[in-house]
Formats: C-alpha cells, sequence, structure tokens
C-alpha cells in the first residue's frame, strides 16, 4: 500500500503526532485536512532529501533495514531485531527508532482487529527513499566507470557444478578422511571436472566460519558440498563413505535446472555469521551496480558500516570473499579495466532475485547444521 492508502486508514492520533513531528500547517481536528497537508509536504522530493540528509547514522541504517526488505508486514519482534540491528554496538533505547518511524510515518499499524500487531511501510516511501539515499552514496563516489577489458560471468554454472558433484558421487567410490574430507587426490579428480575449477586447500590456516565443510574444501566447493549435505542429496556414512541418496538421485535426473534461488538463499544463511548484514550488502551492491559498472573499491566506501573486521580477515578481505561469491553464485560480473581496477556490476539473475525475494528474511542456518554427522 502507498502512503495516500495509509495516511486513510490512520487514526486521527496519529495523523496529529506526524503533523506535530513535521511542523506542519493544518486544521488537526480534519483529517482529510491533515492528510492533505502531509501528503504535500512529503510529497515534495526537495523534503526527502533533507530529512534523509539529515538524519541520524542510526535512523539512516534503521530506515534502510525496513526499505531494503520487499515483505508487506512486520511483526513488533521484527522492527525490534532491525532496530538491534541499526544500534549495532552502540546502546540505545528501545523501541526509539521504532516510535520514530511511526512518527515520521514510515512506519504503519495495521487497520483491522486481525493486523492490528503488524506493521507496514508505504510501497512508494519505501522505493523514494532508497533512490534519494542510492543517488546521494553515487554522488560521494568516483565518476561512472569504463567499460572492462574483460570480464567474468558465471550465471548457471555453479548448478552445472552442483550436478556433475552429485553424479561424481553416484559413479564413483568416495572414501573420507577420518576428519570426513574426501581425499586430496580425489578432489583434485572431481575439482579438475568443474566449469570452474578450484585446488584442494593444502596450507593449514585459519578457516572457519563460511560454512561446515569450509576448513577443508577450497570456498565454491565448500559451499557447494554443504548445499548438497543440507538438502538431503549426499550422506555421510558412518563407515566412512559419502554416498548418494535417493533425493540425490533424482536431482541428477533433472540436472539441478531449479536450484539457483535456493542456493542463493543457502548461502545468504550460512553466511551471515560471519557477515550479519549480507542481506543489506547484496541489495546495496545491485542498488548501486544494477545498470552500470562501478568500482570496488568505491562499493566498499559506499557500504562503510556494514562490512567489519571478522577475526583474521579485514573488511576489505571480507568484501573481497563477498564479491567473489555473488560471482560464483551468478548474482553480479566481474571485471577488470586496462590499468587494473576490478569493476562490479549485477547480473539478469541477480537483479531478478533480488528485486523478487526478501533476502533480509533469510535466518542464520541452525547449529545442528555444524555437528558431526554422526551426532546430527
Amino acid at each position: 500500500m502507498n502512503l495516500a492508502d495509509l495516511l486513510t486508514y490512520a487514526d486521527i492520533e496519529q495523523l496529529r503526532r506526524m503533523q506535530e513531528h513535521y511542523g506542519v500547517e493544518g486544521d488537526a481536528h480534519s483529517k482529510h485536512h491533515l492528510i492533505s497537508s502531509l501528503l504535500r509536504y512529503l510529497g515534495r522530493s526537495s523534503v526527502l532529501n533533507t530529512l534523509v540528509r539529515g538524519m541520524e547514522e542510526e535512523e539512516r541504517r534503521f530506515l534502510q533495514l525496513l526499505c531494503l526488505d520487499s515483505r508487506e508486514v512486520y511483526t513488533m519482534e521484527d522492527l525490534l531485531s532491525k532496530e538491534r540491528m541499526a544500534w549495532g554496538k552502540t546502546e540505545g533505547k528501545p523501541r526509539e527508532l521504532v516510535g520514530k518511524g511511526l512518527r515520521s510515518g514510515w512506519l504503519f499499524p495495521g487497520f483491522t482487529s486481525d493486523s492490528r500487531h503488524l506493521y507496514r511501510v508505504p510501497l512508494d516511501f519505501r522505493q523514494r527513499v532508497m533512490r534519494v539515499m542510492a543517488e546521494l552514496k553515487r554522488q560521494s563516489l568516483s565518476s561512472d566507470q569504463p567499460e572492462p577489458t574483460v570480464y567474468r560471468d558465471e550465471q548457471g554454472l555453479i548448478q552445472q557444478d552442483l550436478n556433475r558433484f552429485l553424479s561424481f558421487v553416484s559413479q564413483h567410490i568416495v572414501q573420507l578422511t577420518s576428519d570426513g574430507a574426501i581425499y586430496r587426490q580425489q578432489q583434485r579428480h572431481l575439482l579438475a571436472q568443474f566449469a570452474v575449477c578450484e585446488e584442494p586447500i593444502m596450507k593449514k590456516g585459519y578457516r572457519f566460519g563460511f560454512g561446515r565443510r569450509y576448513h577443508q574444501y577450497p570456498d565454491r566447493f565448500s559451499l557447494i558440498y554443504d548445499y548438497a549435505y543440507y538438502q538431503g542429496y549426499i550422506a555421510e556414512e558412518m563407515d566412512g563413505y559419502l554416498r548418494l541418496t535417493e533425493t540425490g538421485a533424482g536431482k541428477i535426473i533433472t540436472e539441478c535446472t531449479d536450484e539457483a534461488p535456493e542456493m542463493i538463499r543457502f548461502w545468504i544463511r550460512l553466511y551471515r555469521h560471519p557477515l550479519p548484514y549480507l542481506p543489506v550488502l547484496i541489495r546495496w551492491v545491485d542498488l548501486l551496480a544494477g545498470d552500470r559498472w562501478m568500482s570496488s573499491s568505491d562499493l566498499l566506501v559506499a557500504l562503510e558500516g556494514w562490512v567489519r573486521d571478522y577475526y583474521y580477515e579485514t573488511r576489505e578481505q571480507l568484501f573481497h570473499r563477498l564479491l567473489k561469491m555473488m560471482l560464483h553464485l551468478g548474482l553480479v560480473s566481474l571485471g577488470e579495466t586496462s590499468g587494473g581496477g576490478r569493476l562490479v556490476r549485477s547480473t539478469p539473475l541477480g537483479r531478478r532475485f533480488l528485486q523478487q525475494g526478501s533476502s533480509l528474511g533469510e535466518q542464520e542456518i541452525e547449529k545442528d547444521f555444524f555437528r558431526p554427522s554422526s551426532t546430527r
């Protein structure tokens, strides 16, 4: 519902609070006059620009969390969760941002007995706010980037390699080490068949936080393996062998052609622990690089505050990992300029997924998933 619709359904007390908040003139006893005055005031682009520029950082973050989420309604629990994310490590008053949202007309409570505990963000307001915020970010960045001299696009390839992995398990005896990993020699044989080839991990070092088998396999294959295991396509048997399940055998027949959205959602859930703001990050990448090539360094500057160091990895390393996995999942293309600069642009698949789904609603993977298979 748009702002005009929600103002019509709002009770006069909320309209009066909005009038007082914005200092709008009008007859406080006439609902019609209040609605007309508020619509005229909030409909001006200059007003919205001034409001966004004048917000505190926590308010701006809370508003982004509301507007980047495609869900139509929120519970109070949803809103308080977003408020906690917006405050981050800062200690804020409980419900302060939610209350500000209600006074400002970012949020409206339900207007029927069944929906009075649910809250909406006006659809047209959501779109206008994100256009303003995106334009403000672009103004602070470098000028438009040139077309890349070379670029990579991996749309559809990870689904093909998921199918190759399942076929490999069905055709070979796959024995696991005492730690539950595929032996390196067999890993090489398997990975050489993939459309995007990786090398087995040889060096010992810190690798944790990005998946159940992330410490044993390279990044892309780790995601493919964890996804297949989570979906029940493969099973780690007690006798030390990896086997294909009946469900996995059925996926080989269909060639995993419908897996892309589910694999993306799984990746978001898997990576939300080290990157709690991952859904916000990928939505911003699409907003800023959806119709143009942008440098990865500019994108990182624009996303200041949403990417933080994670143990041994710096925010720059984390952002590079994010873009690499978005490339593998077909969400972005990555290019290079003649001078060696890195460029990013959303793919059609990425735009469809992010505009149709609510990635902000994806929760972290259950902790049970990370337990050894013998106790799962």
